[in-house]
């Protein structure tokens, strides 16, 4: 157990808990797996769980077309990222603050082990100890920062790019 709590120390999303706090956080995950290949999420779908890669290599792909989110088999979905156990990687985070529809697939490249936490359940860990849930969505509004800050320069990068294609035409 001291070795889990130490994995989750080290995690983005529980920095700055102590050991108590992350023990709390250990009592409403779940260990789950998937196999190579194997969709972990869909774009489009409602989410109530963020995941946290223990083992294994997922990617992260959207749709490049509009209402067309059952097209893996097509190669119409543009792969935007690789997350590994070795990142300790968080993906799905967004349902922990609302009920939205997954604006991204996720896919098991290789066999995965990962930790799953349902939104229901962490509520009410949150609502039994504010620090605690205090902490954490502080800690997720950190990383959601810093993903829309990436995002922003990416797309002055991807704009800036796009009008000299134009200005040169």
């Amino acid at each position: 157990m001291d070795k889990d709590i130490a994995v989750l120390k080290d995690i983005a999303l529980f920095r700055n808990l102590t050991p108590e706090k992350i023990q709390r956080i250990m009592d409403i995950l779940r260990k789950v797996t998937f196999s190579a290949n194997e969709i972990i999420m869909r774009e489009g779908d409602i989410g109530d769980t963020i995941y946290i890669i223990l083992e294994g290599t997922v990617e992260v792909a959207k749709s490049l077309v509009i209402d067309d989110t059952d097209n893996e088999e097509s190669g119409k979905n543009k792969v935007f990222a690789r997350l590994d156990g070795k990142q300790r990687a968080v993906f799905g985070e967004i349902a922990l603050l609302e009920e939205l529809r997954r604006t991204a697939s996720v896919k098991a490249v290789t066999d995965c082990v990962m930790y799953e936490m349902k939104k229901d359940d962490f509520l009410k860990v949150a609502e039994e100890d504010y620090e605690l849930g205090y902490r954490i969505l502080l800690n997720l509004g950190r990383i959601v920062s810093a993903r829309l800050r990436r995002a922003d320069e990416d797309t002055v990068k991807l704009t800036t790019a796009l009008s000299i294609m134009l200005h040169e035409a």
